[in-house]
């Protein structure tokens, strides 16, 4: 398929255009390339997007992460870039179709039922059309899914899953159908490897209120499940149901109307973690702190003609020596120089560029271990970098640690956190275009809600104690250079219960040699010391001589 075939099968349609979302029946999972219908028509290959294709242009909405992306993967004469940090594209459809009769065509599997009612209201005289026999878009690939052991996530799915029914009974329903993955996974401790970086099972439980349940999933060795295709045979047998919308494809409301808009309390119930996952992320912390350190050692001895495809080879090989250690959270992010600039920028044998002297690195990367799961940014200086490099590195830092310090109330949301961090940047007229935190999973995604900090976070959830969070404030400048420091942490109740703060659970050296000490505070200055302190006292034992002399200099006082 191309833009060109959309095209002539719109024009031959009469349609005004068709929608393409970035993602399959799972709504906002990850997914494979050959699930990608965005990568298969425009060659842009960044985790978020919105294509909308019209008889004679198509269109290409990107966030701040991947504008710089977008502009040199995709053909620019063929695709326009949207920016969503200038319009939505509900804004944008309005803006264009309010007036006209409108004939617009999506796939009902990959739109969710809350997206498709969204833009019925913006437009109430268009004509919304579901393709005919559109695809689930799911790989064919063989899945293996296995039992994610009560030893890691202290708690038996039998357990979880009487909770959850006592909700489904709260609600007045008789049964739930789960339609997203991770909580899926979660609920019946289940996990798989049908992505290679995010270790859910994907598939739909349905739940009756007696905990009985059914699990819909295909191409996997899990014995017990129905093909999705089912869904049009068993749905309409309850009268009372519920469903997520935010997470349900369109395609499940035209097998029984009388599905409810119910809220997956699942997504609160996993994003406040129990005090068996707790400790095993701290263990997962530890032992990700000293693989990262022993790269940072190695790094700093052998940087010379290194590209940036063996550096995150480098790093991985360090991670795979760790106990529970399973896989990558992410594609490791290895940007030298300009490429830097790039927010979720990825290395190919195309664009790979040799480590870059007198610059920055930024390295971000994670590991996913049975125990936890880590996401961890650092900025390296490679040679000596230049003043402005470290200037901007340590207003990041500054941002860093303002939110890291921070005390607030409960109830406290995203957007407000999110200006804290921000403050120091602001200040100097600077901002980033991506969310300063997000909540991360257990052995699950590394992205999690309900929770995120961003300045579009107004309807997000509060955050909790329990709950796990990155705080990763950036800098980029572009054809230049970039920065972000990311740690996570576990949000904590502080002796007045009344009030949360941050316990950090990344252990890893934030490197001096980008930091102007006068640009700090005294304050900031002893939290920088008290958190090397503590990475070095949680790290050493397990480094040998050399990489201990190392980690003794790159830790000591500022």
């Amino acid at each position: 398929m191309d833009i060109k075939n959309v095209q002539k099968e719109l024009k031959n349609s009469k349609m005004s255009g068709r929608i393409f979302t970035l993602g399959n029946m799972f709504i906002n999972e990850d997914i494979l390339p050959e699930e990608n219908r965005i990568l298969e028509l425009t060659k842009f290959s960044g985790s978020y997007a919105l294509l909308f294709v019209t008889p004679s242009k198509a269109y290409l909405f990107v966030d701040g992460r991947y504008e710089l992306q977008a502009k040199k993967e995709v053909n620019l004469r063929q695709v326009e870039i949207v920016k969503l940090s200038e319009i939505s594209f509900f804004e944008w459809l309005r803006n264009n179709y309010a007036k006209t009769a409108t004939k617009i065509s999506y796939n009902p599997w990959v739109i969710s039922q809350s997206a498709l009612e969204n833009l019925q209201n913006l437009l109430p005289t268009a004509q919304f059309i579901p393709v005919d026999n559109s695809p689930k878009l799911l790989s064919t690939q063989k899945i293996k899914v296995f039992t994610h052991q009560k030893k890691f996530t202290g708690q038996i799915s039998k357990d979880k899953i009487a909770t959850f029914c006592t909700y489904i009974k709260k609600q007045g329903l008789d049964a739930y159908l789960v339609t997203d993955a991770a909580n899926t996974s979660w609920l019946l401790n289940l996990r798989s490897n049908a992505l290679p970086y995010t270790p859910i099972f994907r598939a739909y439980v349905l739940i009756e209120k007696n905990g009985t349940y059914k699990v819909f999933a295909e191409h996997c060795d899990y014995e017990q499940s129905l093909s999705f295709d089912k869904l049009e045979e068993i749905l309409p047998q309850y009268d009372k149901i519920g469903a997520d919308y935010n997470t349900s494809p369109a395609i499940i409301k035209s097998y029984n109307n009388k599905i409810k808009n119910t809220p997956d309390e699942i997504t609160n119930l996993k994003a406040i973690k129990n005090a068996v996952e707790l400790k095993g992320i701290r263990n997962a912390h530890l032992r990700d702190g000293v693989a990262l350190s022993k790269f940072l050692y190695w790094l700093s001895k052998n940087y010379k003609g290194k590209t940036e495809i063996e550096i995150a080879e480098k790093l991985l090989s360090f991670r795979k020596k760790e106990l529970n250690f399973h896989s990558e959270s992410f594609a490791t992010i290895a940007g030298s120089g300009a490429n830097a600039a790039i927010v979720h920028y990825h290395a190919t044998e195309q664009n790979n560029s040799i480590i870059k002297k007198n610059n920055v690195l930024l390295l971000d990367s994670g590991g996913q271990y049975l125990d936890g799961t880590t996401d961890v940014t650092r900025t390296i200086a490679i040679g000596e970098p230049s003043s402005d490099m470290i200037e901007k590195n340590t207003l990041v830092l500054k941002s860093h640690i303002a939110l890291a310090n921070a005390i607030f109330p409960q109830k406290t949301s995203g957007d407000e956190l999110d200006l804290i961090a921000r403050q120091p940047l602001y200040k100097k007229g600077l901002d980033f275009e991506h969310g300063t935190g997000h909540g991360v999973g257990f052995f699950s995604n590394v992205h999690e809600g309900p929770a995120r900090i961003s300045i579009h976070a107004k309807r997000s959830a509060e955050y909790k104690a329990g709950m796990i969070t990155s705080i990763e404030p950036g800098y980029y400048k572009e054809n230049a250079f970039g920065i972000r420091i990311e740690n996570l942490y576990m949000v904590k109740p502080c002796k007045n219960p009344k009030f949360l703060h941050f316990e950090v659970l990344t252990l890893a050296p934030i490197d001096k040699n980008l930091i102007n000490k006068n640009l700090l505070t005294a304050d900031e200055i002893n939290w920088l010391n008290r958190y090397h302190r503590q990475v070095f006292l949680s790290l050493k034992k397990y480094l040998t001589r050399q990489e201990l002399e190392w980690l003794r200099f790159a830790c000591a006082p500022l």
